[in-house]
């Protein structure tokens, strides 16, 4: 059977995508096979350019040798100036000209490499200071590389035409005759018809200009020529005649393949011969005065020739790279030369002497040529703004004023170039300056140039031209050197002899021998409007900030840019500058700026070298400098006043004002610029605090009067305030944004302000110089000067008593006087909304009262807080939108003193109240709560018992305590306990554990407590510490007082603080006596034989301790003293204290947050912990209890009323009573001898006076017999069982007898 085909017929047919995509593939095929024909002839054409360049370039070398060889050999023959215009210089000119911009840029970028690979090479054979010169060097290299040529190989027939032709033109531009020289070619007169052609205008002036443009035109090329010759690398050998078939003769045509390929291995320097060649022709192109062929005296052909010369210049001022671009391969060429040598440290030998002083003349001579265009620039500038006012003054659109305007603007380019070129071509080169003769740096040094300069490099780190940090560093330090070269000193100090009283001046002296330091310079150098000053405090801030935000890598290099930095430590440049900017519009802002870029350097280049093995760099302590340069805090707080308005002074008596409205905003309401100002102020004024002793701080006033000083902590407390709690305009406008966290505008201001206010406030707390008001003045400002008393908490059933047997007419109705701690109020708010912000980071808005305390509040313990946040009326305040709960957490974290006392007790007892709460500590067992710790103690042995049954138990120790006592006949104490008997153990157990025989504490010379040093070298003595931190922090958490006041410099160690050297007069007053003598002694300190070490004896054991680790016998001089004293108060304020301090604060912590205790200061801290007592001398005595008040809260029940004959007896007695019997009788009744803190009104419950109804004789209120029944207490509910006594000699004898007997539960 036959198959029939379709013939294609179902073949699918072809998609419209598919078709263009078709279509898309021949076209693209198409244009490949053309580019790939175009590519073909482009390559053909370059290969028989290349071809026809190299078989030129070889002809017009030999050319050359023939028609000029000859006369180099000839030292008298002479060449007319026609010839060497016309036939010499064309072929030299174009045999080195520069490659085209694309070979160009690859070629000279290859020819930077090389060259800075060799002086790369040559500086890492000298050392850390050549690998810096090598860095910078490098940089400044490819910088440099656009207008680099090769030297052909020595010996070459190119290489002896370049010298050959160099030393021709030398020959002709010295020639004395016209016809002979060169140079002579601009000034030659015209040959001009004396008659012209009828019809014909005269000639002669167009050929001469165009002549003189010609010449012109031809010696700029022949100076930017001589100018890349200089320390040009030269090509390898086999570069010259590889390839070539011309043989030896043959020249390789320089492009940018084969200037790449050589340019990477050629070594840097160039030839000597060519080198000094080139500087001495370009010297002469440019310096008329060097002319021979001119006649003595001026005259027209002199005033042409200075003319062609300045235009010269001028060009180069136009286009400085080539000239520049010299200096900088002549610099790295000397530091390459120099770096083996440093290494060896040897002697240089004859030939490297000739070679350095060769060297040094050449510099010298290529120095002169950039000075002179940089004066010509300078010229250029100035006249450009003198062309530019002219051309303000003439008419707008007129002739003059527009060719005034484009005159200048080509003026002021020129200028910017060359100095540009200066900046980064020679400034970032390590030491440059130190290369520059002295005549020279003192014509740099001008205010006018030097600012110039400073621009310039502002210029280019806003172009991104000035990379790696230690090229900044170097630029940096090239221009401190510049400007303070003369001022540099070294050795010893002119005032390093003698010493001074203040610590200022003591500091001072740190300079030892051998240091350097700059004395201050006259005002003459900043210019005579400050100009000077302005473009170097401005140029060095950016070039730090530069340094600083750059990526900073530990590295020699670095260490060596750095080093040359240490100007900016020294008095006698920082005093001179803010006197020469303070004049002058910004200038205080630009100081500040200089300062604060020159710390976060510091602080950034520590971080750098803390984990290197390379040395660190030697950065000057900015910060030192000014906290100890005299008369710099007083300068800057005037001008401060006089720009924020603040109050230069605060009376001691002062009571209004102290609210500082200028600061109503807080941070927000200041400028940037000049918060910056303020923020160094704080950061200065903190470091100088650390060292100020009181007697400076006090008597001599330094470096403030205390009036200042108090204006200085009112003006901050408003600040720190009011940026939480800010005021709202007074024109009712929205306040302005807070500033961004991290502006570094704000940086230090936000971190140093709080903590100065901090350091004053101490100081005041230590010896008082301000009025109690100063620091609460913002706060009584805004929320008034009495808080509104928080409302007592509901009615509460008293459970029964173990003994009470006579209450039936206890009252349950009777409002309890303590209040809900998370009820009262701070501020608008209620402690509970403030503890949520400060535990929860909450931001809720200001409360409604109807709201109670804002979801929950931190919770007290009561349950009823809404009902009470409701009953108290909202305060009137004059605070602005920003017043929220979380502003009030704020400010008590960062400015705890700027709310009152009371209000922070009150946060703390709602902290407390909120931890009893969320922990269940506060429950009895049947309604969730945990289970009391059952502890019984004898009294015979209470720390013993005490520790055994409660030492391990940690923060478990919140449960209640179930104590039971065992007398000292063994028998069991009667009763229960239901707190009273807890506040009887915690105080007889501290009690116990300050006595003398166990040895954990000791005392100051003013009686108050601190851990005994020695206590870590007794056995368990630290875990006995850390007991007794536990006990004091489960007092501290029940409110319970104990009267033991501790030393400030022991709370402070609390709170986490370190004590300072003025605490050691608390500890050891002979001692600090003793420091403060040698701190100020006038004589040579190393005459009282003193050195970096301590002695102790513990136990009649000496120890010996070194301060400075491996260097305690060293010597104390006048230079170090003032680390010695401040070493030595440290190792006995912290060092022997450490430990034992630290075991007892393990303790404290386990109850009470360390975050709680910074709320306080150590005087408040002491009063929270024993009450109301004076913490001074004799703080742990006894003080008389407030009757009036006591009485005033007071409760009766049992048939006892207020104007009961009995309960006036007993007031009247308890006035009469001694401060320890009435302590003695309050210990009796509640178990604490000290009165409730803020007042009887916070004992709960509430001291209650029940009715003991007993019989007595008809005539007992006569003399007759009276009740025989003794009063008796309930502790744990403060209850004080009297009988109805008649007389008050028998209730004051019976009350006498019961509070002095000792008994327990027995007496009832």
């Amino acid at each position: 059977m036959r198959l029939a085909g379709l013939g294609g017929a179902t073949r699918k047919e072809q998609t419209r995508d598919e078709l263009l995509e078709a279509v898309r593939a021949e076209r693209a095929a198409r244009s490949g096979a053309k580019a790939k024909a175009k590519s073909v002839v482009v390559i053909q054409r370059a290969w028989r350019g290349y071809a026809a360049r190299r078989r030129l370039r070889t002809t017009l070398v030999s050319e050359w040798a023939v028609s000029f060889g000859p006369l180099v050999a000839a030292p008298s023959s002479q060449i007319a100036a026609t010839d060497v215009a016309g036939k010499l210089l064309p072929p030299f000119l174009f045999l080195l000209k520069v490659p085209a911009a694309p070979a160009a840029a690859s070629g000279s970028a290859a020819a930077g490499k090389g060259a800075a690979t060799s002086v790369s090479g040559a500086s890492r054979a000298g050392g850390g200071g050549g690998s810096a010169g090598a860095a910078a060097s490098a940089a400044a290299a490819a910088a440099a590389a656009r207008d680099v040529v090769l030297l052909p190989p020595a010996g070459s027939p190119l290489s002896n035409m370049i010298r050959g032709t160099l030393a021709l033109l030398l020959r002709t531009c010295t020639a004395t005759e016209p016809r002979d020289s060169y140079l002579a070619m601009t000034v030659a007169a015209p040959v001009a018809s004396p008659v012209p052609a009828a019809g014909m205008a005269p000639q002669a002036g167009t050929d001469v200009a165009g002549a003189q443009a010609a010449w012109l035109d031809q010696a700029w090329r022949l100076l930017a020529t001589c100018c890349r010759l200089v320390c040009a690398p030269r090509q390898p050998a086999a570069a010259g005649g590889s390839g070539s078939s011309g043989g030896a003769g043959s020249v390789a045509p320089l492009t940018a393949a084969n200037a790449a390929a050589a340019a990477a291995t050629a070594p840097a320097g160039g030839d000597p011969v060519v080198d000094a060649a080139a500087l001495r022709l370009a010297a002469l192109l440019t310096d008329a005065a060097q002319w021979k062929f001119l006649a003595p005296g001026p005259g027209p052909q002199r005033t042409a020739a200075e003319a062609a010369a300045a235009q010269l210049r001028s060009r180069l001022a136009f286009q400085p790279q080539p000239l520049f671009a010299a200096l900088a391969r002549l610099l790295a060429a000397q530091q390459a030369q120099q770096a083996p040598q440093a290494q060896q440290a040897q002697a240089p030998t004859p030939q490297q002497q000739a070679a350095q002083q060769l060297q040094q003349q050449q510099l010298s001579r290529l120095l002169g040529l950039v000075l002179a265009v940089l004066q010509s620039a300078l010229d250029l500038e100035q006249r450009g703004a003198a062309a530019t006012a002219a051309g303000a003054t003439a008419p707008a659109g007129s002739s003059t004023s527009t060719s005034s305007n484009s005159g200048a603007t080509l003026n002021a380019e020129a200028a910017q170039r060359c100095l540009a070129a200066f900046a980064q071509l020679v400034l970032v080169a390590p030491q440059a300056v130190a290369l520059v003769p002295a005549d020279m740096q003192a014509r740099l040094r001008e205010p006018r140039v030097f600012a110039a300069l400073c621009r310039c490099v502002r210029q280019l780190l806003r172009s991104r031209s000035l990379r790696a940090a230690p090229e900044a560093g170097w630029c940096l330090t090239n221009l401190l050197q510049l400007l303070l070269g003369p001022h540099m000193r070294g050795g010893v100090r002119p005032d390093a002899g003698g010493s001074s009283s203040s610590s200022s001046s003591s500091s001072s002296k740190a300079a030892a021998a051998g240091a350097v330091w700059v004395l201050a310079p006259p005002e003459a150098v900043w210019g005579a409007s400050g100009e000077a000053a302005t473009e170097l405090a401005e140029t060095a801030a950016a070039l730090l900030a530069h340094m600083g935000s750059s990526r900073l890598v530990a590295s020699p290099e670095l260490s060596a840019a750095v080093a040359g930095l240490w100007p900016l430590g020294q008095r006698g440049l920082l005093l001179p500058l803010l006197t020469a900017l303070e004049p002058r519009p910004g200038g205080v802002e630009a100081f500040t700026d200089l300062c604060c870029a020159a710390m976060d350097l510091g602080s950034r280049l520590a971080s750098a070298y803390a984990d290197s093995e390379v040395r660190a760099a030697g950065f000057p302590s900015v910060l030192n400098a000014l906290a100890f340069s005299p008369a710099l805090l007083p300068r800057l707080w005037k001008w401060l006043c006089y720009s924020l308005g603040l109050p230069r002074e605060c009376p001691a008596a002062a009571s209004r004002g102290l609210d500082v409205a200028a600061l109503a905003g807080g941070y927000a309401g200041v400028a940037p610029r000049r918060a910056r100002v303020l923020g160094l102020f704080c950061r200065v004024y903190a470091q100088l605090l650390l060292v100020l002793d009181d007697g400076e701080f006090y008597d001599l006033q330094q470096p403030l009067a205390l009036a200042a000083s108090r204006a200085v902590g009112t003006s901050l407390n408003s600040l720190v305030f009011h940026t939480y709690l800010p005021k709202p305009p007074p024109d009712g406008s929205r306040p302005p944004p807070p500033p961004a966290e991290g502006d570094p505008a704000f940086a230090l201001l936000v971190e140093w302000a709080p903590r100065l206010l901090r350091a004053l406030y101490e100081r005041d707390v230590r010896r008082p110089y301000c009025q109690s008001l100063l620091w609460l003045a913002p706060y009584t400002e805004m929320f008034g000067s009495e808080d509104q008393p928080p409302p007592p908490p509901p009615p509460r059933r008293r459970p029964a008593d173990d003994d009470d047997d006579d209450d039936d007419d206890f009252d349950p109705s009777a409002p309890a006087p303590g209040p809900d701690p998370a009820a009262a109020r701070i501020g608008p708010f209620t402690a509970g909304t403030v503890l949520t912000s400060l535990m929860y980071g909450g931001t809720g808005g200001e409360e409604d009262p109807d709201e109670g305390r804002g979801g929950g509040g931190g919770g007290g313990a009561s349950g009823s807080g809404a009902a009470i946040a409701a009953a108290a009326p909202a305060l009137q305040t004059k605070a602005g939108e920003g017043c929220r709960p979380s502003s009030m957490a704020a400010l008590m974290k960062a400015t705890p003193q700027a709310v009152p006392f009371s209000r922070r007790v009150d946060l703390l007892r709602a902290l407390l109240a909120e931890d009893k709460a969320r922990g269940r500590w506060d429950r009895a067992p049947h309604a969730g709560g945990m289970q009391p710790i059952k502890v019984t103690i004898r009294r015979a042995s209470l720390i013993e018992d005490a520790y055994a049954g409660l030492a391990q138990a940690g923060s478990g120790l919140k449960a209640r305590l179930q104590v039971t006592f065992i007398n000292e006949a063994g028998m069991t104490e009667a009763g229960l306990d239901f707190g009273g008997l807890q506040k009887e153990l915690l105080e007889r157990v501290v009690s116990a554990g300050l006595d003398a025989n166990y040895g954990l504490f000791t005392s100051t010379p003013d009686g108050l407590a601190y851990p005994n040093p020695a206590a870590e070298r007794i056995p368990g003595g630290l875990a006995l510490l850390e007991f007794m931190g536990l006990m004091f922090g489960k007092a501290l958490y029940e409110g319970i007082l104990l009267p033991v006041p501790f030393a400030h410099f022991f709370v402070a160690r609390l709170q986490g603080r370190q004590p300072l050297f003025d605490d050691l007069a608390t500890l050891d007053p002979e001692l600090h006596k003793n420091l403060l003598m040698v701190k100020r002694y006038e004589g040579d300190v190393s005459d009282l034989c003193l050195s970096f070490s301590a002695e102790t004896d513990y136990f009649d054991t000496p120890v010996h301790h070194e301060l400075l680790p491996g260097r305690g016998d060293e010597p104390v001089t006048n230079d170090t003293r003032l680390l010695y004293c401040h070493l030595l108060a440290d190792w006995h304020l912290n060092g022997k204290l450490g430990p034992p301090a630290a075991a007892f604060a393990r303790g404290l912590f386990h109850l009470i947050p360390q975050a709680s205790l910074r709320l306080f200061n150590p005087r408040e801290f002491n009063q929270l912990l024993s009450g109301a007592a004076a913490d001074g001398p004799g703080g742990a005595g006894v003080a008389a209890l407030d009757v009036a008040d006591m009485r005033r809260y007071a409760k009766y029940s049992g048939g006892y009323k207020h104007d009961s004959t009995t309960v006036k007896l007993f007031w009247r007695v308890v006035a009469e009573l001694t401060p320890a019997q009435q302590a003695a009788l309050l210990r009796f009744v509640t178990s604490c001898s000290r009165p409730p803190l803020g007042g009887f009104r916070y004992l709960q419950p509430p001291l209650t006076l029940h009715k003991v109804d007993c019989d007595a004789g008809l005539f007992a209120a006569i003399g007759g017999r009276d009740v025989d029944r003794l009063p008796s207490a309930s502790t744990c509910y403060n209850m004080l069982k009297l009988p109805n006594y008649r007389r008050a000699a028998t209730l004051k004898a019976k009350l006498l007898y019961s509070i002095t007997s000792g008994a327990g539960f027995e007496l009832s």
